[in-house]
């Protein structure tokens, strides 16, 4: 290669990288005899591209350093890299440059710009840009709809798909992804198939990226057989695609067709990754298929040694537990390689929850507070195991330690498609308080005295609680209240 030829070198460094060769793209940069500000902005993309942003930006330092004046192009490279690595001072500091240079409206500029404040969790400033910009294309679009996505604002972001369509937008395939991934957040099911029937439409339902959107959206909304469905109508599947449809038929207990999908994988020439490999070990847990489980274990721990990760140890432990060996599940986990995390320690002591072992949780709960002290689930389970056990003094005593260390159990919480959402404890006093005089209310409503049933209703009235206020409460305490099958007993225990 001639040394004055740089344009050349720039061709060779972007192609390297552009290839995933990123150690040769360096060495031959760092060879360069004469370097322009090309030479610096392949670079910066390059290692931004794979996945080492904050050395892109040490590229980028040195480059201002050595006197080289960045473009637009350098400065749309130089975000984007601030945003993978959520480096927002600096981001923020080249969007005053930009302003000043005054090519803050170019595309990719107003891009990069969008993706770097959503990224950094101001999506608020991301719609400002957006607002700002002259004309609004659909990657314009896209990139503040995945904001709102990464930004947990599932809701906006469907807002934002919806207005982009009303103004004659076309959707792409990442527009696609990003949309569905609103919906799969929310698991809005209805909605999603809104959305594949528009992709249908548009000629994307055979498209690798949005046929895999679309099996992990009916996959966690429930809907197995439409994820099926979507994976068999695509015709080039890579092992991403396979990865979806056998982790969500594990999830949903579909154990034996995760292992049929991992056999036409296998036959299909595709090498399974530790995404394959936790996906089948949690197929084998959810189905209760221990030789199975076992013999995937083996064989990963002897032929691809390199792709053992915590997590699989995590579902080993699990596998073990649900059938009942928690002996061996232990003596699995106090040989592991590396150190155990909280997360296979939880696995184990909720297997002695289901198993009633307070022996081995005892233990178990003793390692996960060494290594996690404020983990409130170990208190929760070893407390159930008590319950069960009807120790009822360490009950209390494990919730007097909770109470101390300022924690908590964590709320559940259910969604609708609105714009509230619903959190409910099953300690919350007030909640426990509403079923107390719902409890009451009930038997009273079943005596012949009329003047008694109107005071009753006058008190619900008073204190708030009416039977159409939308809380729910399961027929099977209004039938027990009916019946007499529940004690007064257990109400005062509830309000105490």
């Amino acid at each position: 290669m001639q040394v004055k030829d740089v344009a050349a070198w720039n061709a060779m460094v972007h192609g390297y990288f552009e290839n995933g060769r990123v150690e040769e793209g360096v060495r031959l940069f760092d060879e360069m005899p004469v370097r322009d500000v090309i030479s610096w902005t392949s670079m910066i993309g390059g290692l931004d591209l794979n996945g080492k942003s904050e050395e892109a930006l040490f590229v980028f330092k040195k480059m201002l350093s050595s006197g080289v004046e960045p473009t637009w192009s350098t400065f749309a490279c130089v975000l984007s890299a601030c945003a993978n690595a959520v480096e927002f001072n600096l981001g923020f500091q080249v969007h005053g440059h930009v302003v000043k240079l005054g090519c803050c409206f170019h595309e990719f500029i107003s891009v990069s710009l969008i993706t770097f404040y959503a990224n950094c969790m101001k999506i608020e400033d991301a719609h400002k840009i957006f607002n700002e910009t002259l004309t609004k294309n659909v990657v314009k679009w896209t990139a503040l709809l995945t904001g709102y996505v990464w930004n947990n604002k599932h809701q906006d972001a469907l807002r934002v798909f919806g207005d982009m369509t009303k103004m004659g937008v076309l959707p792409n395939q990442s527009t696609f992804s990003s949309t569905l991934n609103a919906c799969c957040g929310l698991e809005a099911l209805d909605k999603g198939k809104e959305i594949h029937t528009m992709a249908i439409r548009l000629g994307f339902e055979t498209d690798v990226f949005v046929g895999n959107s679309l099996i992990v959206m009916y996959t966690e909304c429930g809907n197995v057989n439409s994820a099926i469905a979507v994976f068999r109508n695509i015709n080039e599947k890579d092992i991403v695609l396979w990865n979806s449809i056998i982790v969500g038929s594990a999830q949903h207990g579909f154990g034996l067709w995760a292992l049929i999908f991992f056999n036409q994988m296998i036959r299909a020439g595709v090498d399974a990754d530790e995404i394959t490999f936790t996906g089948l070990l949690s197929a084998c847990s959810r189905s209760g298929m221990l030789q199975k489980g076992r013999c995937f274990f083996e064989y990963i721990s002897r032929h691809k040694s390199n792709a053992l990760r915590l997590q699989h140890y995590a579902c080993m432990v699990d596998i073990l537990g649900r059938c009942g060996k928690l002996d061996e599940a232990e003596e699995l986990v106090r040989n592991m390689p590396v150190k155990a995390n909280s997360m296979i320690w939880l696995a184990l002591l909720s297997a002695c929850r289901m198993h009633s072992n307070l022996e081995v949780a005892e233990r178990c709960a003793k390692r996960i507070l060494d290594l996690d002290p404020s983990c409130s689930a170990a208190y929760v389970l070893l407390s159930n195991i008590y319950a069960s056990a009807g120790r009822w003094a360490d009950v209390s005593r494990m919730r007097v330690k909770m109470k101390r260390g300022g924690l908590a159990k964590q709320p559940g919480s259910s969604w609708e498609m609105c714009e509230s959402e619903d959190v409910f404890g099953s300690f919350d006093k007030a909640q426990n308080v509403r079923v107390g005089l719902l409890v009451s209310f009930m038997r009273v409503n079943a005596h012949p005295n009329d003047s008694l049933r109107k005071n009753s209703h006058r008190l619900l009235q008073v204190t708030g609680l009416d039977l159409d206020c939308g809380a729910y409460y399961p027929d099977s305490l209004q039938n027990a209240v009916m019946q007499g099958e529940v004690a007064e007993t257990e109400i005062d225990k509830s309000l105490k």
